[in-house]
């Protein structure tokens, strides 16, 4: 199965440095596209974008290799989603 061309335009972003969280990189590829490929209900995979501290390594460098970066590039994302809703649940 060919890879969805968005992921390139994700690699592309991330590297320019206009994605700083992970939720950035479903702005481009839809989040069901992602799951497909992870194999993975897409349910699942939005409680891991809900939730991020529930990530596995083995997620984020799955995500990489679709991606093609650098597997600590994803963990970095997957932090600052992680940061960011830390940020949020405080303020409530």
């Amino acid at each position: 199965m060919p890879k969805d061309k968005r992921y390139n335009t994700v690699k592309k972003l991330i590297t320019a440095g206009f994605i700083k969280s992970f939720s950035e990189i479903l702005e481009t590829v839809p989040k069901t596209v992602i799951a497909q490929d992870l194999g993975m209900h897409h349910q699942t995979f939005g409680k891991l974008i809900k939730y991020p501290e529930k990530f596995t390594f083995k997620d984020a460098f799955r995500i990489a290799s679709l991606i093609e970066v650098e597997e600590q590039t994803i963990m970095n994302l997957i932090y600052e989603q992680y940061v960011l809703g830390i940020k949020v649940k405080r303020k409530k």
